[in-house]
């Protein structure tokens, strides 16, 4: 008989000392604000709504902000907006193996929203 143990995993944890402060760390960086220009790459001359809440003790806040519009957002809301991107898939139409299943696809990231910081388009 053999007996092998699956998904036992150690969990890390901090003292709840140690948990606020690291929140507090994480909460200073996320929430320095930044003014920049937004653009909604996808529909232009558009808006996007979106609600967010970072941390467990802070309020849903919802956004609406329009193409071009110059805004104040945080600095960490914006590292996360940068980072949406849509994949295109192409079809891999070159030689199709023995034993996979469909059309094999490849695909391409495109950004959809880009939010530029008034530093770099004045300088």
């Amino acid at each position: 008989m053999q007996v092998i143990e699956i998904n036992k995993k150690k969990v890390n944890t901090t003292t709840s000392e140690q948990s606020k402060e690291m929140i507090k760390k994480m909460r200073k960086d996320y929430e320095r604000l930044v003014k920049g220009k937004f653009e909604f790459v996808d529909a232009q001359g558009g808006w996007l709504d979106f609600t967010d809440r970072t941390f467990p003790d802070e309020s849903v806040k919802v956004y609406k902000i329009a193409h071009g519009e110059i805004c104040e957002l945080p600095i960490g809301l914006v590292r996360r907006l940068n980072k949406t991107v849509k994949k295109i898939r192409v079809p891999n139409m070159g030689e199709i193996k023995q034993g996979t299943r469909g059309v094999p696809v490849t695909y391409e990231t495109q950004s959809r929203i880009n939010f530029t910081p008034l530093d770099f388009l004045v300088a």
